[in-house]
């Protein structure tokens, strides 16, 4: 079957286009990728784990099989952190450091502040535990 210059011009013009747009992806991915969100995800197409980046800094999250974040770790401009939560989400413990003090903390099954220990900045260590309430029942500074 012939087919005359004017049919195929349309063609070839997409086919250089699309070429052209295809050499352009593949530099740039050879120079990295640059994104304010990249999302992993499981073999069912669940999220697992998500890395984002925002005026408050990066962060990443990663889920549990039933879809609750479970990790955390964060760059404020405070200070870095990580938090860890149980089955329900509820924070259970924590990790970070701002310019006042390097902290660590353990929560109940309720998400309660149960311990506190840290550093501050001065040198000083601090440790101090709650009752249920969020009463201080024991503390050493």
């Amino acid at each position: 079957m012939a087919h005359d210059n004017n049919s195929t011009a349309p063609l070839e013009a997409r086919i250089e286009r699309l070429e052209a747009e295809l050499r352009h992806w593949q530099e740039r991915a050879a120079d990295g990728v640059t994104t304010r969100r990249v999302t992993l995800v499981d073999e069912q197409g669940q999220e697992r784990a998500t890395l984002t980046a925002d005026a408050g800094g990066p962060t990443i999250v990663f889920r549990d099989g039933a879809g609750m974040v479970r990790l955390k770790l964060t760059l404020a401009a405070s200070g870095p952190g990580m938090t860890l939560a149980d089955e329900q989400g509820h924070t259970r413990a924590w990790l970070g450091f701002t310019k006042e003090a390097l902290r660590i903390g353990f929560a109940d099954e309720d998400g309660n502040s149960r311990a506190f220990f840290g550093v501050m900045r001065s040198g000083q260590p601090v440790a101090k535990f709650y009752d249920e309430a969020g009463n201080v029942v024991w503390s050493a500074e």
